[in-house]
Protein backbone atom coordinates (compact mmCIF):
# COMPACT_ATOMS: atom_id res chain seq x y z
CA UNK A 1 0.00 0.00 0.00
CA UNK A 2 1.11 3.27 -0.59
CA UNK A 3 2.52 5.55 2.15
CA UNK A 4 -0.06 8.45 1.34
CA UNK A 5 -2.94 5.53 1.96
CA UNK A 6 -1.37 4.63 5.14
CA UNK A 7 -1.47 8.04 6.21
CA UNK A 8 -4.95 8.68 4.70
CA UNK A 9 -5.37 5.25 7.35
CA UNK A 10 -4.46 6.79 9.74
CA UNK A 11 -5.99 10.20 9.50
CA UNK A 12 -9.40 8.39 9.28
CA UNK A 13 -8.72 6.49 12.71
CA UNK A 14 -7.47 10.13 14.20
CA UNK A 15 -10.92 11.54 12.78
CA UNK A 16 -12.78 8.98 14.04
CA UNK A 17 -12.22 8.67 17.59
CA UNK A 18 -11.22 12.88 18.04
CA UNK A 19 -15.03 13.09 19.42
CA UNK A 20 -14.16 11.15 22.45
CA UNK A 21 -12.36 13.46 24.57
CA UNK A 22 -15.07 16.68 24.20
CA UNK A 23 -17.29 13.93 25.42
CA UNK A 24 -15.25 12.61 28.11
CA UNK A 25 -15.82 16.50 29.35
CA UNK A 26 -19.73 16.41 28.46
CA UNK A 27 -19.73 13.10 30.88
CA UNK A 28 -17.62 15.14 33.41
CA UNK A 29 -19.76 18.08 33.25
CA UNK A 30 -23.20 17.48 32.35
CA UNK A 31 -23.25 13.45 33.74
CA UNK A 32 -23.93 10.13 32.15
CA UNK A 33 -27.67 10.50 31.83
CA UNK A 34 -27.33 14.19 29.94
CA UNK A 35 -24.90 12.45 27.72
CA UNK A 36 -27.30 9.30 26.72
CA UNK A 37 -30.85 11.94 26.47
CA UNK A 38 -31.51 13.98 23.36
CA UNK A 39 -29.41 16.62 24.91
CA UNK A 40 -31.37 19.82 25.86
CA UNK A 41 -29.33 22.78 27.32
CA UNK A 42 -27.57 21.69 30.34
CA UNK A 43 -28.03 24.89 31.96
CA UNK A 44 -24.45 25.09 32.55
CA UNK A 45 -21.35 25.80 30.83
CA UNK A 46 -18.74 22.72 29.34
CA UNK A 47 -15.68 22.64 30.86
CA UNK A 48 -13.14 24.59 29.01
CA UNK A 49 -10.39 22.22 28.15
CA UNK A 50 -13.82 20.31 26.74
CA UNK A 51 -15.39 23.04 25.03
CA UNK A 52 -11.70 23.64 23.46
CA UNK A 53 -11.71 19.84 22.35
CA UNK A 54 -14.79 20.01 21.23
CA UNK A 55 -14.24 23.15 18.74
CA UNK A 56 -10.93 21.18 17.60
CA UNK A 57 -12.61 18.49 16.49
CA UNK A 58 -15.19 20.73 14.77
CA UNK A 59 -12.49 22.00 12.87
CA UNK A 60 -10.95 19.24 11.84
CA UNK A 61 -14.13 18.01 10.49
CA UNK A 62 -14.19 21.43 8.30
CA UNK A 63 -10.71 20.61 6.96
CA UNK A 64 -10.09 16.77 6.98
CA UNK A 65 -12.19 16.41 3.36
CA UNK A 66 -10.23 18.14 1.22
CA UNK A 67 -7.04 15.87 2.11
CA UNK A 68 -9.05 13.02 1.73
CA UNK A 69 -10.00 14.33 -2.04
CA UNK A 70 -6.65 15.40 -2.22
CA UNK A 71 -5.07 11.93 -1.66
CA UNK A 72 -7.63 9.54 -4.01
CA UNK A 73 -6.84 11.98 -6.21
CA UNK A 74 -3.43 12.30 -6.29
CA UNK A 75 -3.50 8.51 -5.93
CA UNK A 76 -6.24 7.77 -9.12
CA UNK A 77 -3.85 10.01 -11.42
CA UNK A 78 -0.55 8.40 -10.28
CA UNK A 79 1.19 10.98 -9.03
CA UNK A 80 2.20 10.08 -5.88
CA UNK A 81 5.89 10.73 -5.19
CA UNK A 82 8.25 11.69 -2.20
CA UNK A 83 6.85 15.48 -1.96
CA UNK A 84 3.08 13.76 -0.99
CA UNK A 85 4.41 11.41 1.11
CA UNK A 86 6.40 13.83 3.12
CA UNK A 87 3.36 16.49 2.65
CA UNK A 88 1.20 13.94 3.56
CA UNK A 89 2.61 12.60 6.77
CA UNK A 90 3.01 16.39 7.61
CA UNK A 91 -1.02 17.13 7.55
CA UNK A 92 -1.42 14.07 9.99
CA UNK A 93 1.13 15.18 11.87
CA UNK A 94 -0.02 18.76 11.82
CA UNK A 95 -3.82 18.19 12.74
CA UNK A 96 -2.86 16.02 15.50
CA UNK A 97 -0.71 18.84 16.80
CA UNK A 98 -3.34 21.04 16.48
CA UNK A 99 -5.85 19.22 18.29
CA UNK A 100 -3.54 18.58 21.10
CA UNK A 101 -2.16 22.24 21.25
CA UNK A 102 -6.05 23.39 21.02
CA UNK A 103 -6.92 21.31 23.96
CA UNK A 104 -4.74 22.28 26.36
CA UNK A 105 -5.11 25.86 25.03
CA UNK A 106 -1.60 26.71 23.09
CA UNK A 107 -2.58 29.62 20.87
CA UNK A 108 1.24 29.64 19.63
CA UNK A 109 1.34 26.12 18.90
CA UNK A 110 -2.47 26.25 17.93
CA UNK A 111 -1.43 28.40 15.36
CA UNK A 112 1.66 26.69 13.46
CA UNK A 113 0.77 23.29 13.40
CA UNK A 114 -2.78 24.92 11.62
CA UNK A 115 -0.60 26.32 8.89
CA UNK A 116 1.40 23.33 8.83
CA UNK A 117 -1.39 21.22 8.12
CA UNK A 118 -3.33 23.78 6.19
CA UNK A 119 -0.14 24.30 3.85
CA UNK A 120 0.29 20.62 3.32
CA UNK A 121 -3.31 20.41 2.44
CA UNK A 122 -3.10 23.04 -0.24
CA UNK A 123 -0.14 21.48 -1.53
CA UNK A 124 -1.78 18.43 -2.23
CA UNK A 125 -4.23 19.74 -3.82
CA UNK A 126 -2.21 22.11 -6.26
CA UNK A 127 -0.45 18.88 -6.96
CA UNK A 128 -3.61 17.15 -8.25
CA UNK A 129 -3.95 20.46 -10.63
CA UNK A 130 -0.31 20.12 -12.14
Amino acid sequence: MAFEYQILTYATLFYMFAWLPSSVGKFRSFGGRWLASNREHPGKELLPWAARCERAYANLKDYFPAFVVAILLLGVLGKFDGTTSVTAALFLLGRVLHFLAYAIGSVPGRFVSYLVAMGANLFLLVKVLL
